[in-house]
Parts: C-alpha cells; sequence; structure tokens
C-alpha cells in the first residue's frame, strides 16, 4: 500500500488541500488522507472514482503498470462499467518455491479487488480463488521471493495432466501448481507420467527436478493452480 499512497499522492497534490482534492474526487476527506497515506486498501468503488476523477488508469493505480495512460472520456449514455471488481480472499500463508515450508494456518487475512473482466479470462468457471506470497527463489526469474500469486482451485476438479495445454501466447503459464506434500505448501511446476509418478520441476537451474512415487503420493494434495502473478506487489 506504500506505492499506492505514493501515488495518490503525486496525483492528488496538484488539486490543492485535501479538502478540496476530495470534493474534485467526490470521496470523504478522511478516506483520502488514509489512502495517500498507505493506511487503508481502497475499495472498487474508491479506486473506479480515483480513476475516473484523476483521468489514469485502474492499472497505474494498482501497480500494474508504470504508464499513468489517461482514460477515455465519457460519451453520450453511460455503458456498462468495465472495471469492476471482485474480492479474492488473501490467505495468511506462503507457498515455498524452494525446499519448503511449514504452515499450520491457512486463514483469510483480509481481501484484495481484482479486474473482473481479468478473472473471465484467467479463471476456469465456478473456480474458488485467493491469493497467497510465494517464498523463495526456485521459481525464479518467472516467480520472485514474495511474489503476489493468485490461485485457482476448480471445486476440487483440479488434476495434473501428462502435459500442460499449449500457451495462447508467451505470458500464458498452465502448469505452475500450488499443493500440499505433507506439512510443506510449495509452489513448483507439474508433470504427471503415464504410471501415475508426478515430476516437480523449478524454473531455477540450481534446484534440481524432484519425483513422487507411490509413497510419496500419500502426502500429496493439490490446491490450486497459479493463473497470474506479480512480483512487485
Amino acid at each position: 500500500m506504500v506505492e499506492f499512497g505514493e501515488r495518490i499522492t503525486a496525483l492528488t497534490d496538484p488539486l490543492g488541500s485535501i479538502a478540496k482534492a476530495s470534493k474534485e474526487l467526490k470521496i470523504p476527506a478522511n478516506t483520502l488522507s488514509r489512502l495517500r497515506r498507505g493506511e487503508n486498501e481502497p475499495t472498487p468503488g474508491v479506486l473506479l472514482a480515483l480513476a475516473d476523477g484523476l483521468h489514469v488508469s485502474m492499472d497505474y493505480l494498482l501497480g500494474l503498470s508504470d504508464e499513468p495512460l489517461a482514460l477515455p472520456p465519457k460519451v453520450g449514455r453511460p455503458q456498462a462499467d468495465p472495471l469492476a471488481f471482485e474480492r479474492v480472499p488473501r490467505l495468511d500463508v506462503r507457498a515455498a518455491a524452494g525446499a519448503g515450508s511449514i504452515n499450520h494456518m491457512f486463514a483469510i487475512d483480509g481481501e484484495l479487488p481484482f479486474p473482473h473482466w481479468m478473472l473471465q479470462k484467467l479463471a476456469p468457471p465456478g473456480a474458488k480463488l485467493s491469493f497467497l506470497r510465494a517464498k523463495g527463489d526456485s521459481m525464479e526469474p518467472t516467480i520472485v521471493d514474495g511474489a503476489l500469486l493468485l490461485v485457482a482451485d476448480s471445486n476440487g476438479d483440479l488434476r495434473v495432466p501428462d502435459r500442460p495445454p499449449k500457451p495462447k501466447n508467451r505470458s500464458d503459464v498452465q502448469d505452475i501448481y500450488v499443493f500440499l506434500q505433507g506439512d510443506d505448501l510449495r509452489v513448483k511446476r507439474l508433470r504427471k507420467s503415464k504410471q501415475g509418478a508426478i515430476f516437480i520441476m523449478s524454473d531455477n537451474p540450481a534446484y534440481e527436478p524432484e519425483v513422487l512415487l507411490k509413497d510419496d503420493l500419500k502426502r500429496f494434495k493439490l490446491c490450486g493452480r497459479v493463473i497470474w502473478w506479480d512480483n512487485r506487489l
């Protein structure tokens, strides 16, 4: 939230005082003050008001882009808002991109807004979604230590495929999963052999591939597939 607060401060300073800026943006002054200090997470409605009033893109406000592209002006009748958000639970847990990280709690630690149109493109229909953090360097340079992961669980129907679907583009990744191996919550690339063994692979060449055989699979549980991540947030 520090980066968000800094961006809001830089964008609202030219409007004058906080009272003037809040009136211009139609946001309560105390809400705007807390956002500028990085104390509160903005609600979807406040994010929309900020993007509209400050004439910047939603991606810029959320730190997904460094280009403050101006939003197109509203013309004619209002249309359905393409920037609707869904609230996705954030779990108080880290998935180890390394040798494993023991976790005993999977409590919900708040919620994060995520654009609905992106979820329609990324997530399987009816998927259960959650945010969590990666821990470790075994998935670098793809996923760095501390990266924010968006994980989808298709209501228990998720399976490790023999081979991932053909990617739609260079950024489309279909084979990175979050899984439990005993008490260790991990994030890795997974493949399943025809004989049923599961291969665990890292993107960092310093880590050797692993194989889970019959006895190992008794302690293996697939939690979800990583459908989006950000190494900066």
